[in-house]
């Protein structure tokens, strides 16, 4: 989800577990709604949290203070990242040790409560933790509780929390490359199109945006605009586009698409589109591919809000005639 609030029309949960796909609701749902100043984080019953694990003991009903993290799948890649956390938080041993009657008459049980000021969700751009999850001893696996495998990755993730979720600047940011000059054009078409980029350009390189590396490739010819590196060294291939107006309607080219559509590309394919351009009220709308909707070949790119691309192919001809 984008902000864990509750769901709405722009904020559904996305996941592969069959109890969503069935119309039910995910009780984490509201893990980062504040409710009299405190936020409430839900755990599935079929998991057990071991307080041991958390430093106390057998005869403990609680543990306090404790730093929960809350992890969640990309849908567009099928990798799991950190979201957001609490600290200070307060862990119960039984999972339904707090119950609030949430909206849609839903009576949801919590194990896990912290101060709502105490709590962080990264925005969607920000979550760029990966979480390991290939089948090795220590890596995350079915459980829903995962107590961070050894005790460096305990250690880095405890230090990438105590910095608000930054990355210590590493021999990738060091090789960044620099910035295309600005060029100059009469063409108001030009100017949107430089308008664009320079928005997704500073959007990324923002803290909001990830505080990630950003090198044009808008002159190579492979079908998308610029490549953002992130701390992790994971890359989006971003196809950006402006336009003068609010409506969000834009053309890829044959070579564009291609690339947007190809397997080894469209799980890192951003649409990046910046309406009125030129003017004060500069808009972006950011779609990214969500593999979990995309189905038997209809390929789905949504934005955070929800909103969903309608693709349209377009069938183009050349036409020539020769010379009398």
């Amino acid at each position: 989800m984008k902000d864990y609030a509750g769901v709405s029309a722009n904020d559904q949960a996305v996941g592969g577990h069959g109890y969503l796909k069935q119309g039910n609701i995910g009780h984490e749902v509201w893990n980062f709604m504040p409710f009299k100043s405190k936020v409430y984080g839900y755990v599935p019953r079929s998991a057990r949290i071991n307080l041991k694990n958390l430093g106390g003991s057998t005869a403990d009903k609680f543990v306090q203070p404790a730093t929960v993290v809350w992890i969640a799948r990309n849908p567009s890649n099928k990798k799991t990242y950190i979201v957001g956390w609490y600290k200070n938080a307060t862990v119960y041993k039984e999972n339904d040790h707090i119950k609030l009657n949430r909206k849609g008459g839903f009576e949801v049980g919590y194990q896990i409560v912290a101060p709502a000021e105490d709590a962080t969700l990264l925005p969607v751009d920000r979550r760029l933790y990966h979480i390991p999850t290939a089948k090795a001893p220590g890596n995350l696996g079915q459980s829903p509780v995962w107590y961070g495998g050894n005790q460096d990755f305990r250690d880095a993730v405890n230090s990438y929390i105590e910095s608000g979720g930054n990355f210590a600047v590493g021999a990738s940011a060091k090789a960044k490359s620099k910035s295309p000059k600005r060029q100059t054009n009469p063409e108001l078409r030009k100017q949107i199109e430089l308008a664009a980029v320079r928005h997704a350009k500073a959007y990324y390189e923002s803290v909001e945006g990830g505080s990630q590396i950003v090198d044009s490739v808008e002159k190579d010819g492979v079908g998308w605009d610029l490549n953002v590196t992130a701390p992790t060294g994971a890359i989006l291939k971003v196809e950006v586009k402006g336009l003068s107006g609010k409506e969000v309607v834009v053309e890829l080219t044959p070579n564009e698409y291609k690339k947007m559509k190809d397997t080894n590309h469209r799980s890192q394919y951003v649409i990046y589109v910046l309406t009125e351009a030129l003017t004060s009220n500069a808009r972006s709308h950011v779609f990214r591919h969500n593999a979990e909707a995309s189905k038997s070949g209809k390929l789905v790119w949504v934005a955070s809000d929800g909103r969903q691309l309608e693709i349209k192919p377009v069938i183009a001809a050349r036409l020539t005639a020769p010379f009398e």
